[in-house]
């Protein structure tokens, strides 16, 4: 498989099912072996986004707290994010360690984005001869919610019951001199985590938000504290949009057009 496109049967599939319908998707669903590094330009990957929030506390005080939320922004369109959801199950069946998918859209920020699942050790002395390997995975479409993995209380939609399936996402970067210095800019890989169930989770939030009826065109991932609480504590934020949305209100990815970063926009005169 040299890119994506091979799961477009099945995507095709899981575009057409409706509410009250179900599908269940096995290894032999998918197109082959699962390569370890996959070239894909479907999706564009913006590591600017920075959000900010601020407060006062009562009263009329002379400062105001200001905090600051890192993250990055993923646009594709429908089609793009349905094979990005099925990649994640054919990751799932592989049995593979991580997987990686070379992001060849010249205006992806990223150039990889990287997934590993997580497989905590419950008892003392167990071994194993990898990760495990799903053999079957069963999908029907759900609504989709802005903060589609946030708490009970946020949502009417749960997704994950168990905090612990929450995704954790990290920027990374190839070049060894940069880890230590922790700068956004240089950033050129998204790292994405979490338990198979989270995985599975995050896969089928992919498939439902670009459904043609029951879809969503904005989905957010925010850190507990700072925002909805849908990842673990440690997670930079994840926004994913669709055209004709606030954030991709172009038609392509090829007329997409990414805000410049931060430090390189207008300041606010002072006062």
């Amino acid at each position: 498989m040299t890119d994506l496109s091979a799961y477009d049967t099945l995507a095709a599939k899981v575009a057409a099912l409706k509410l009250d319908h179900d599908i269940t998707i096995t290894p032999g669903d998918m197109p082959g072996t699962l390569a370890e590094v996959t070239p894909f330009d479907g999706l564009v990957i913006d590591t600017s986004f920075v959000r900010t929030i601020g407060w006062a506390g009562e009263g009329e005080a002379p400062f105001e707290i200001v905090d600051r939320s890192p993250g990055f922004q993923g646009f594709a369109l429908p089609e793009g994010y349905r094979r990005l959801g099925l990649w994640l199950l054919h990751y799932l069946f592989s049995g593979r360690d991580w997987v990686g998918l070379h992001l060849t859209h010249p205006k992806s920020r990223a150039a990889h984005l990287y997934v590993r699942a997580v497989h905590p050790v419950e008892r003392v002395g167990l071994r194993t001869d990898g990760p495990p390997k799903a053999t079957a995975y069963e999908h029907w479409p759900q609504e989709v919610w802005r903060h589609p993995f946030a708490s009970r209380d946020m949502t009417p939609v749960v997704r994950l019951e168990d905090e612990a399936d929450r995704p954790f996402f990290a920027f990374g970067w190839s070049r060894d001199a940069l880890k230590e210095q922790f700068d956004q800019r240089k950033a050129d890989q998204i790292i994405f985590e979490a338990t198979p169930t989270g995985i599975a989770a995050m896969a089928a939030v992919l498939l439902d938000m670009a459904h043609p009826d029951y879809g969503r065109d904005e989905i957010n991932f925010e850190p507990p504290v700072v925002g909805f609480a849908a990842t673990q504590p440690r997670s930079i934020e994840a926004r994913f949009w669709l055209p004709g949305s606030i954030g991709f209100y172009e038609d392509t990815l090829d007329d997409l057009f990414l805000p410049p970063w931060p430090e390189e926009r207008d300041p606010q005169p002072m006062p």
